[in-house]
């Protein structure tokens, strides 16, 4: 079974969670058949795509001794978690960038990789993840910041499953386009080494999700649940 063009024909929009860690050569396949796949992305992540809802028990079984995080779309599967105890930690909107065009950069704001000198400012304003995993994302070097007057003003990463995401400005500087000019940066970014941009984005968080149709990002049908 090619896994890749399974998931790209049912829908590379839905399935670019899946698609890209295999891409790119960082996912474990351990279930790829006609009822689904799952994947462990770099021993940190599950990702779970089900085509046969009555074979839901063989990924819940494969899924009961898991310390990582779980992401799961729309479907049984994700009632079924619930049912075995596991809470949705995020529930989410998978936006992709659909095309191979760059986006038109700010050059008003510098945008340029986080440094050393910057990261105490990041593990003071990002709430989303420990410091270990700040500290892996840019010893990863996956990390942008952006610069206004010699000052950090905002900072943007990619998580180890392949979702652009990390995205924070400080206070001081919002309302001036700084998260707009850090993500068309990085899409130029991943667009430059061959990859698919895409993130995920809280159904309840407005403004990102304007954001993103702003950039021409396109919405999957399905939304994802994330299991912690």
């Amino acid at each position: 079974m090619d896994v890749i063009k399974t998931l790209s024909r049912k829908g590379r929009t839905t399935y670019i969670d899946l698609i890209e860690p295999l891409e790119e050569g960082i996912a474990e396949v351990l279930i790829a058949d006609e009822d689904g796949v799952l994947l462990h992305v770099q021993d940190a992540t599950y990702a779970v795509a089900l085509f046969n809802p009555a074979a839901a028990d063989t990924f819940i079984e494969a899924l009961s001794h898991s310390k990582d995080p779980i992401s799961v779309h729309t479907g049984p599967l994700v009632s079924a978690l619930k049912e075995r105890g596991l809470t949705v930690s995020l529930e989410c909107v998978q936006a992709v960038y659909p095309s191979t065009q760059p986006l038109a950069e700010d050059e008003s704001i510098i945008i340029r990789p986080l440094e050393e000198k910057d990261l105490p400012v990041v593990l003071h304003h990002y709430k989303y993840g420990d410091e270990s995993y700040i500290r892996e994302r840019f010893l990863s070097g996956v990390m942008l910041a952006a610069e206004i007057d010699g000052n950090l003003a905002g900072f943007m990463g990619r998580h180890i499953e392949c979702a652009m995401g990390m995205l924070e400005v400080l206070s001081q500087y919002r309302r001036r386009h700084v998260g707009e000019a850090l993500e068309r940066s990085y899409i130029n970014t991943l667009l430059a080494q061959g990859t698919t941009p895409y993130c995920h984005v809280e159904v309840a968080n407005k403004a990102s999700l304007s954001l993103q149709k702003k950039l021409g990002l396109v919405f999957s049908p399905k939304l994802v649940y994330w299991f912690n």
